[in-house]
């Protein structure tokens, strides 16, 4: 495989782009991604859409990212707990919840997002801004949460939002909380983001800072994915961004869809509902959380041709 195609193939396995799929097809700079190895969509927050965007998607890659918002609070504006919230997104056809926030209570983060992922659905936990309270993050780690994402607030030091900040970033996150897990941005639309430095720059900020999973909002096509492809081009080249960075990106994604595409069956509720912290095969552990030995990862399923539609 030659530099510039690998290096291609390494910035589709870091995007995570949104479709609203209103026809129930996949547009073709999607599919065209899908092929190179973007491992999924965010499809819309819920209804018919969000059905036919994640039909459209198994048909394409049976195992891509279906990436879901997350259901709607209940009637008193409370959220379902996480094994209610597992059951509306598997019926939608997702299985990354992106709308997992910070618990209020002591262990309510850790509670939601082992009864989520227990049911099959990875968690993203955020928004991380490194500031605050780090405990429901740290509570997150503990019980293995697959991705957390990184928002926008700017949280002092280098002055970059916390997505694009490495010390938001490398030195909170993965520093001073251990996370050895998927480092998502939230969604590169915003307007103070696309203002200062434009979705393609901040994509690449964002991976140099230590974000794994870029997303992208619905308001960015196949023009914005062409211009991030010419932004890493130039970055690595100008030796900013090194490919070993998007290796390692791409390796922690990959490792994420894996898990998402394998069925499991719940524990018992006693060994979900413990009162001591479990380890995740697959993250690092938490300080004073016991270790569990890592399983050997299965070999790949062979994936379906991608078909597109007439």
């Amino acid at each position: 495989m030659n530099a510039p195609y690998r290096l291609a193939v390494l910035v589709d396995s870091c995007l995570l782009p949104s479709v609203s799929c209103p026809s129930g097809r996949l547009p073709d700079w999607i599919l065209r991604g899908l092929e190179r190895g973007t491992p999924g969509v965010a499809v819309p927050a819920e209804g018919a859409a969000a059905r036919r965007a994640a039909e459209a998607l198994r048909t394409a890659v049976p195992d891509a990212l279906a990436a879901h918002p997350g259901p709607p609070a209940t009637p008193d504006g409370s959220a379902p707990d996480g094994s209610a919230a597992a059951a509306e997104l598997v019926s939608a056809g997702a299985n990354l919840h992106l709308g997992v926030r910070p618990g209020p209570a002591a262990d309510a983060t850790r509670a939601f997002v082992t009864d989520l992922q227990t049911h099959g659905v990875a968690a993203a936990l955020g928004p991380f801004t490194g500031t605050g309270s780090l405990e429901p993050f740290a509570e997150g780690a503990a019980a293995g949460v697959r991705a957390i994402t990184v928002g926008h607030t700017v949280p002092g030091g280098d002055g970059l939002p916390a997505a694009l900040s490495p010390s938001a970033v490398g030195g909170t996150l993965r520093g001073e909380l251990g996370y050895g897990g998927v480092v998502m941005s939230d969604a590169l639309d915003a307007p103070a983001i696309v203002e200062e430095w434009g979705v393609p720059g901040a994509a690449v900020l964002a991976w140099i800072a230590g974000v794994d999973l870029v997303r992208l909002g619905p308001g960015s096509g196949p023009g914005v994915r062409d211009a991030i492809h010419a932004a890493a081009a130039r970055a690595v080249a100008d030796g900013d961004l090194p490919m070993g960075r998007l290796e390692e990106a791409a390796e922690r994604v990959a490792r994420l869809r894996r898990w998402a595409s394998e069925p499991r069956m719940p524990r018992e509720s006693g060994a979900r509902r413990g009162s001591g912290a479990r380890h995740e095969p697959g993250t690092p552990p938490a300080p004073g959380v016991p270790r569990t030995p890592d399983p050997q990862p299965p070999s790949d399923p062979p994936r379906k041709p991608i078909t597109r539609n007439a």
